[in-house]
């Protein structure tokens, strides 16, 4: 009996596109792609290559906003997309963009998916859904003191990317890439993540590393904002 699919869900509704291009990371990996791939003369990794599906859910099946100004058909709405999924990737949307239902959707996807990665701002917009109190974590480096003045339950760390349990977070969208492949490389045999996923791709996660080598230059009226406040319709 063949194994069933990994189950990838990506949100991508009003994202930056940059965020989520480390899906095509994993996508290099799938059965689709290798046989794709090895009918041209590309080395054959049939045996490490699983069967893949990608579901993207947004508010309705239309099409919807990726930057820039791109606009993408949904397979889900987040109502009737899958909850267990292998890995789910939350892109990062404007701070002001919460729909419920895309709360009641990480909140229940996260209680069941195996992996749960955010890039950018991604993670503020899971932080919005109640799950990561106790968590460590981090975002887009420029928008940390943003990130923990809306939600100081969660341990939010200046680190390019950070792994808590199953939650894998990541700062910008750079470092997001290197974190899907630094998660590849460490759940699928190396050899064929840096052949397929990595190279072709002209990606190496390893050259900048897990941990930024420069201090961190906030403005002083960044760190002073009442970020709570202005959010909650104050100034």
């Amino acid at each position: 009996m063949a194994p069933k699919p990994l189950r990838i869900g990506v949100m991508l509704e009003a994202v930056q596109i940059s965020d989520i291009i480390g899906t095509d990371i994993l996508g290099n990996l799938s059965a689709h792609y290798v046989r794709e791939t090895s009918a041209i003369g590309l080395p054959d990794f049939s045996a490490h290559a699983p069967e893949m599906e990608f579901i993207y859910p947004a508010t309705t099946l239309e099409r919807t906003f990726v930057t820039p100004d791109i606009k993408v058909m949904p397979t889900h709405t987040y109502d009737d997309a899958p909850r267990d999924l292998d890995i789910l990737l939350i892109g990062g949307p404007m701070l002001t963009h919460r729909p419920e239902a895309a709360d009641r959707f990480m909140k229940e996807a996260y209680a069941k998916s195996k992996i749960v990665m955010t890039t950018c701002v991604g993670s503020m917009w899971l932080a919005s859904a109640g799950v990561m109190k106790g968590m460590k974590a981090t975002t887009n480096r420029e928008c940390l003191p943003i990130a923990k003045s809306l939600y100081p339950e969660v341990e939010w760390l200046d680190q390019r990317w950070v792994v808590d349990g199953k939650l894998w977070t990541s700062g910008g969208a750079g470092a997001g890439i290197d974190m899907v492949g630094t998660y590849a490389l460490q759940n699928f045999d190396p050899t064929f993540v840096w052949a397929m996923g990595l190279k072709l791709l002209d990606f190496d996660p390893t050259a900048r590393g897990q941990f930024y080598k420069d201090p961190p230059q906030w403005p002083q009226a960044m760190l002073e904002r009442d970020w709570a406040k202005l959010f909650a319709g104050g100034s």
